[in-house]
């Protein structure tokens, strides 16, 4: 990839930034980066154009040579050639000479290294955003008695992919398991270790295990994972034939209750220590809920602002979903345009769920 700086030439059209040249084997550009030897041309004339190799024959590469003095000075890092710096100086500088490499080549080290190092930055993300993208699911299941929505932005941060998940589990009975967690940290690792917790919850939601037991499993799980990343985790299990919900935090964010009537709650669930402390036992909160009832789950990038109480912000989130909307999609959209400001540095996690019910002939007990 070329980029360019020249204060006088526009060189856009053939030198554009970003550019890429192909130097195949056996060319003259392919043996000067294998050689990985500094070349310098005190004078670039007609007879040294004559002699441009093909890749670098072009009318722009031509105006900005002529006449210049040229230093090529490889980009190399970790022992391999990245590219190459062309340093030049018009007809009216002075000409480079040999004390101006070592300068030059400290100049094309440092840029090595920085190349190399956003290569590899670029690469972990990139892996990042493919696993925690493969690992949240979508489209929405479709389940009786509840209906759900999510939706996750990653931190502005283009090079940076947390460790925000959410799931949504079917369970026995028509019951359903709603989890959202957030592991401490960005980038691969990260993504990594929320791999491995989410598959944990998934099978142990598959042993029917009450929420405060399933964080007390997982929590014992990371102790085996090898490493200190803490997590935390909320775990809610939503009987539609009945109307109950469990509960059990590990160090997470309330979740907000609104009533179909417009009422809202910041649930109180009794808060465990995150994933990852050891030694943890947690406790649920149980309660009955009307059908039509929205359920919200969050991680604290949605309402985290500087200055600012974050339960005070959940409730006033509260306050704000008792608007109506045609579709619980729609009601998910409309608060990640009002929460989702731009430069935000945190992920963004939601997971909503209507818990409507399952209608039957005897009343509820």
């Amino acid at each position: 990839m070329a980029a360019v700086h020249h204060e006088d030439l526009d060189c856009r059209e053939e030198l554009r930034p970003g550019k890429t040249f192909v130097y195949t084997t056996g060319t003259a550009m392919a043996r000067f980066l294998a050689e990985i030897e500094p070349v310098l041309i005190p004078h670039v004339g007609d007879e040294v154009l004559q002699q441009l190799p093909a890749e670098l024959d072009s009318p722009a590469a031509r105006l900005v040579l002529k006449g210049s003095s040229v230093l090529l000075v490889h980009l190399v890092a970790h022992g391999g050639a990245l590219g190459f710096l062309v340093f030049g100086r018009k007809p009216d500088r002075p000409a480079f000479v040999a004390a101006d490499l070592t300068a030059c080549e400290e100049v094309a080290e440092r840029a090595a290294v920085a190349l190399h190092n956003a290569r590899i930055h670029s690469d972990e993300a990139t892996a990042s955003a493919v696993l925690q993208r493969s690992l949240l699911p979508t489209p929405p299941p479709r389940l009786p008695g509840v209906e759900i929505a999510y939706r996750y932005h990653p931190s502005s941060h283009t090079t940076q992919v947390g460790g925000d998940w959410i799931d949504v589990i079917p369970l026995p009975g028509h019951r359903v398991g709603l989890v959202i967690g957030d592991v401490a940290g960005h980038g691969l690792h990260a993504a990594v270790v929320m791999g491995q917790l989410r598959t944990a919850v998934r099978t142990l939601a598959t042993l029917d295990l009450p929420p405060g037991r399933l964080l007390a499993q997982l929590d014992a799980f990371a102790q085996h994972l090898g490493h200190t990343q803490l997590a935390t985790c909320l775990y809610c299990v939503y009987d539609p034939t009945t109307g109950r919900s469990a509960l059990a935090s590990a160090g997470h964010l309330p979740p907000v209750l609104v009533g179909p009537d417009g009422s809202n709650d910041l649930l109180k669930v009794p808060v465990g220590a995150p994933i990852g402390v050891g030694s943890v036992t947690f406790d649920t909160l149980e309660l009955l809920t009307d059908p039509g009832s929205l359920l919200l789950l969050c991680t604290d990038g949605l309402v985290e602002t500087r200055g600012q109480d974050i339960e005070e912000a959940l409730r006033a989130l509260g306050r704000r979903l008792t608007a109506q909307h045609s579709s619980l999609e729609d009601t998910c959209e409309a608060l990640m345009r009002r929460q989702h400001p731009e430069g935000h540095h945190d992920d963004i996690t939601v997971l909503m769920a209507r818990l409507n019910g399952i209608p039957c002939d005897s009343p509820r007990k």
